[in-house]
């Protein structure tokens, strides 16, 4: 794996573990969604960082992060403008995406250094969509001189919006809600599938740790936003009600404490981090856990990892795709 793929995946089970869960939508995004319903365009949108006037429905629409040009492609609207990080090519779910949409071209600005305001500017967008905009504290007051911005909702939006919240935020400031809310609707019924196709998914305890270069990090702890796998019919084990976002280590003499009926093990840093896969699984400790002794032991993949920690209306059923056979390979073990 390349630096810059790893350093993209390691962040990204870092924003997993991090990630609360949203238990419903924040009094802004519900303010917004009533006047989106109430009257349409001119549309008002309160935000942390002020108030967003779309005059009429836009366009033109320009994007700050993969999250949003998903979230864009998947209501059928090509983006004027989006990031790509230096040379990387799109995800394969967001190519699919523009395949299905006539193969369109997406103008893209190397976001390696942040937000390109310049190109963005260029680009003459109606409406920038940074719902998921990881720097717009310091990008909005920059990006509101070019045009209304649709920015998270709530002071702590940008971690505890669901991929649903700001997608249906999305519609509203677009024009499109009921196109938004069968994106959702979709999303639903593909995870309902899975779990009416492996049954014995249901109350079968799960763990998902990633190896740091500093520690072994407990990443479904009690609060953390592990609704991939609860919308499945997985659950915590008590032992996550040990861990929070502030406390999150496990100790190399404490790997028992990783135990439930199903293992998973993320190793994003490779041989940087504080194990490597073949020194965790070499270990005697670990060896005796009793989800690794009876086979209940998978590795998260780290193509897996980024979508799983950052998921988007097009990427949650490609990740199912690909982690729902593992899943059930560790539920069954060996």
């Amino acid at each position: 794996m390349s630096r810059a793929r790893r350093a993209l995946v390691a962040a990204a089970v870092v924003s997993l573990a991090a990630a609360a869960v949203a238990g419903c939508a924040p009094a802004e995004q519900e303010a917004a969604e009533a006047a989106g319903s109430a009257g349409g365009y001119p549309l008002t949108l309160t935000s942390p960082f002020g108030e967003t006037v779309l005059e009429e429905q836009p366009e033109r629409v320009a994007v700050v992060s993969s999250v949003d040009l998903d979230i864009a492609l998947a209501l059928g609207v090509v983006p004027v403008i989006g990031p790509r990080y230096g040379h990387a090519e799109l995800e394969p779910w967001a190519a699919d995406a523009l395949d299905s949409l006539g193969g369109a071209e997406l103008a893209t600005y190397d976001s390696t250094d942040g937000v390109d305001y310049e190109a963005i500017a260029a680009a003459e967008p109606d409406v920038i969509l940074a719902t998921s905009g990881w720097t717009l504290d310091e990008d909005y007051a920059h990006l509101s001189k070019i045009a209304p911005v649709v920015s998270y909702q709530g002071e702590d939006g940008l971690g505890s919006m669901t991929w649903a919240d700001r997608t249906e935020e999305a519609g509203t400031a677009l024009g499109v809600p009921e196109e938004a809310q069968s994106v959702i609707d979709g999303v639903a019924q593909q995870f309902d599938a899975a779990a009416a196709e492996h049954p014995e998914f249901a109350g079968t305890s799960f763990t998902y740790a990633v190896i740091h270069p500093e520690q072994v990090t407990y990443i479904s702890y009690e609060g953390s936003d592990v609704t991939f796998f609860t919308r499945l019919g997985l659950t915590l084990p008590e032992t996550a009600s040990q861990f929070s976002a502030s406390s999150a280590a496990v100790s190399r003499e404490n790997l028992d404490l990783l135990d439930a009926d199903v293992l998973l093990v993320g190793y994003p840093f490779g041989d940087e981090g504080l194990l490597s896969q073949s020194a965790l699984e070499g270990d005697v400790l670990f060896q005796q856990v009793p989800a690794v002794a009876g086979g209940h032991y998978a590795v998260i993949d780290d193509l897996v990892a980024s979508p799983l920690a950052y998921p988007t209306p097009l990427s949650e059923g490609w990740v199912l795709e690909r982690l729902v056979p593992v899943l059930a390979d560790a539920v069954a073990g060996g």
